[in-house]
């Protein structure tokens, strides 16, 4: 997979990864607390798309950092 970090990546990928890795991190931290909040003001629909996003932003985490799940390598494979 041409995302996946090689053996041997250069100091300045392996910054740019970790920076993405971070910033997808915060931004799944954000979506969870917008879905909090969206259900204390019994939204609970509204609530369900926002997880569903933050768990989209979690599987783009594991593809910034090389680390495999069915959801997100066997779809690129089929595809």
């Amino acid at each position: 997979m041409h995302s996946a970090p090689p053996a041997h990546e250069a100091p300045e990928a392996a910054a740019l990864r970790g920076a993405l890795f971070t910033d997808l991190d915060r931004l799944a931290f954000a979506l969870e607390m917008e879905a909090a909040a969206m259900v204390a003001e019994d939204r609970p629909d509204d609530a369900a798309r926002c997880q569903e996003r933050r768990l989209g932003v979690r599987l783009a985490q594991r593809l910034v950092a090389g680390v495999w799940a069915d959801e997100v390598n066997g779809r690129m494979m089929r595809g």
